[in-house]
């Protein structure tokens, strides 16, 4: 069963979302990452490429797919993934980037959130342009053109919507036949 999230009352993540909206809804979007361009890099954020050496990263790398971008303490990153949309992961995260796929209709993004929290911005230029998708211990949040922020706490995953809306499959649930991770 799919659900719709809308609004939720946890009070951490409405403060993740306010401190969120300052920064995506003034930066600017670059023309087209090669793969995932870090915008800003505060504190301490690492990645560690697929079968690479993990490496400290800073505003104006590049993070590829299969990669892994750690936080830590009083630690921020802003990733732009595509040219329309662009993620904030917070301090003490794990976030592991699966897929994204600029090349067919619609884009797929795919991001496994293992620990911590992240807020997308997502501006697809009409409906159906972008699936993105963030995987979570408890399910999937697929955003559908929206401003969201989604965390993993205690091994649950939680989403909040500030606009637009997400789809939550749970973990375990059959979708078009498949079963999810």
């Amino acid at each position: 069963m799919n659900h719709f999230i809308t609004y939720s009352s946890r009070p951490a993540v409405p403060l993740f979302i306010c401190l969120l909206g300052g920064v995506f809804w003034t930066a600017r979007l670059p023309a087209a990452p090669q793969s995932g361009q870090v915008t800003v890099a505060v504190g301490d954020v690492k990645f560690t490429p697929a079968g690479g050496k993990e490496l400290a990263i800073q505003a104006g790398d590049k993070v590829s797919t299969g990669g892994t971008v750690k936080t830590g303490p009083a630690s921020r990153a802003v990733i732009v993934i595509t040219p329309r949309s662009a993620i904030r992961i917070a301090e003490n995260s794990v976030l592991v980037i699966e897929e994204v796929t600029e090349t067919t209709t619609p884009k797929k993004v795919m991001l496994d959130l293992k620990s911590g929290s992240l807020g997308a911005l997502l501006k697809p230029s009409k409906p159906g342009e972008m699936n993105f998708n963030i995987r979570t211990p408890s399910g999937i949040a697929a955003a559908r053109g929206t401003f969201f922020a989604v965390a993993v706490e205690n091994g649950k995953g939680y989403a909040q919507v500030k606009e637009g809306r997400v789809e939550i499959t749970p973990k375990g649930t059959k979708v078009d036949g498949k079963k999810k991770k």
